[in-house]
């Protein structure tokens, strides 16, 4: 059962023929989507500043910003789904040691106090996400974990749903752009000569984590790089690109 399960989500996600990304930025936020064809790379077909203020009445103008984005959609297609990216001031993480012996409950629990401890919160006020590495000894788990105050992510929810779109996930903006710099054709230094309307994503690459995770380098080059690109307009932009590519992923 699990197999099928697993089959027909990458079915699904290899016909998915558009997707979008938002992210936020100084001044608003950028949508971005990409289109997949007979190509082997995927293409923006929208790129597109938001120009209202991150606060309540922000997210507000924002619903009605999307509803007047991208192509129309006739009657009969389903609400357009739409990644959304946290500004990283809202987001806190790290890395927790467990035994391998713990449940999967068990570790949740652990995350979910941990995560709350660092925002300063209830655990019930937080919304996280976690993953497990093998520790070097073989004796235990590495867990890297996310969390944000759950109050965003509901505002996100309501805020998407009242422009006639669909939230499929919320993501930290750092960590999307990370996606978009290890797709990104012809490397991460293609962002400063290239317009973003150029810009083209590999999705053997998406779908290759063995690879994706050696392209993101172990010298700390690209690390170094993408800080960088983050701290310029480009920022937004790829992470809005690297929220659009999720629905691959």
């Amino acid at each position: 059962m699990r197999f099928v399960s697993w089959l027909q989500q990458r079915t699904l996600k290899r016909s998915i023929p558009l997707a979008w990304g938002l992210a936020p930025e100084p001044a608003g936020w950028f949508l971005a989507g990409l289109n997949r064809d007979a190509s082997a790379f995927l293409k923006l077909h929208t790129a597109q500043h938001l120009a209202v203020a991150q606060d309540d009445q922000g997210l507000t103008e924002l619903s009605h910003g999307l509803r007047q984005s991208a192509m129309p959609r006739s009657a009969f297609q389903a609400r357009r789904r739409v990644n959304m990216g946290l500004a990283m001031h809202h987001v806190a993480s790290g890395e927790m040691a467990m035994p391998l012996d713990w449940s999967s409950s068990d570790r949740e629990a652990e995350v979910q106090l941990e995560a709350a401890r660092a925002l300063g919160l209830e655990p019930h006020q937080v919304s996280f996400d976690w993953q497990a590495a093998k520790l070097s000894d073989g004796q235990g788990d590495r867990l890297h974990w996310v969390a944000c105050d759950k109050e965003w992510v509901d505002r996100f929810h309501q805020c998407v749903r009242r422009s006639g779109w669909q939230l499929a996930s919320v993501e930290p903006a750092n960590q999307a752009a990370r996606r978009a710099a290890t797709c990104l054709r012809g490397g991460l230094s293609s962002v400063m000569t290239q317009p973003v309307q150029d810009w083209q994503f590999d999705l053997a690459i998406l779908n290759d984590m063995a690879t994706a995770e050696s392209l993101s380098g172990v010298t700390g080059h690209f690390d170094a790089a993408l800080h960088d690109a983050m701290q310029t307009p480009i920022g937004p932009r790829l992470a809005a690109v690297g929220l659009a590519l999720k629905a691959w992923a």
